[in-house]
C-alpha cells in the first residue's frame, strides 16, 4: 500500500504543479463557485489553511466564511508532531511552522472546528484523500469525529482541490479519514457514502 501511495504522490505533485502554473486565479475561481450555489453549511467554526507549494488557495473562499459571520482557525504542529486547530482571522500575523507552512503562533487559542477545508494531492468521489504522508490530518480528524459526535451537527472535512486533482480510486488504509465533500474550481463535489 506505501508503494502505490508514493507512486501516486509523485504522480499528482506533478500533475499539481502543472495545474497551479496554468490557473493561477483558481483559489478565486473557486470561491465565486462556491458562493453562487448559495449554501451555506451549519457550523460556527471553519478551519481552513494557509496554502504552500502549488496548493489551490482557500482564503478567497475563508474570506466570504469570515464575511458570513463564521469564526476561522488554522491549523498548527507542535514541536511534538500533533495538529491542532486554533482561532485565526485573515491578515493576522503568522508564524513559520514544519514544512514551510504558515500558523498561528502559540498565543492563539485552540478551538474545534465544525467544517475542515483540507489540503490534498488526490481524491476520489468515495471520500478518499491522498495528503503528503506525514498522517497529521488523518490523526487530527480521527481525534475530532471521535469528540464531535453530535448528530445534529457532525464534523465536516471538505477537501480543497484542482478537479483535475481526482482520481478513480485513492489506495487508502484504515487511518486514513474520509472526505465529506470536493471543493474545486468547478464547483463542488459530492462523495458517494458506502462505495
Amino acid at each position: 500500500m506505501s508503494d502505490a501511495k508514493a507512486a501516486l504522490r509523485r504522480e499528482m505533485k506533478g500533475r499539481r504543479a502543472a495545474l497551479a502554473a496554468a490557473s493561477p486565479d483558481a483559489g478565486e475561481r473557486l470561491a465565486e463557485a462556491f458562493v453562487a450555489r448559495g449554501v451555506w453549511p451549519r457550523a460556527a467554526v471553519v478551519a481552513g489553511f494557509h496554502p504552500i507549494r502549488d496548493e489551490i488557495d482557500p482564503r478567497p473562499l475563508m474570506r466570504h466564511f469570515q464575511a458570513r459571520g463564521y469564526a476561522l482557525a488554522l491549523p498548527r504542529i507542535d514541536v511534538k508532531g500533533h495538529m491542532t486547530f486554533c482561532a485565526y482571522s485573515l491578515d493576522a500575523p503568522l508564524a513559520a511552522g514544519p514544512f514551510g507552512t504558515q500558523q498561528p503562533g502559540p498565543d492563539a487559542p485552540e478551538v474545534f472546528p465544525d467544517l475542515i477545508l483540507a489540503p490534498l494531492l488526490a481524491f476520489d468521489r468515495q471520500g478518499g484523500r491522498l495528503g503528503y504522508g506525514g498522517g497529521f490530518y488523518d490523526r487530527a480528524l480521527d481525534y475530532l469525529r471521535s469528540v464531535n459526535q453530535s448528530n445534529e451537527n457532525p464534523l465536516q472535512v471538505w477537501g480543497v482541490a484542482f478537479s483535475a486533482q481526482a482520481v478513480t480510486r485513492v489506495p487508502t488504509e484504515p487511518h486514513d479519514q474520509r472526505l465529506d465533500a470536493v471543493l474545486t474550481e468547478l464547483g463542488v463535489i459530492a462523495i458517494r457514502k458506502n462505495t
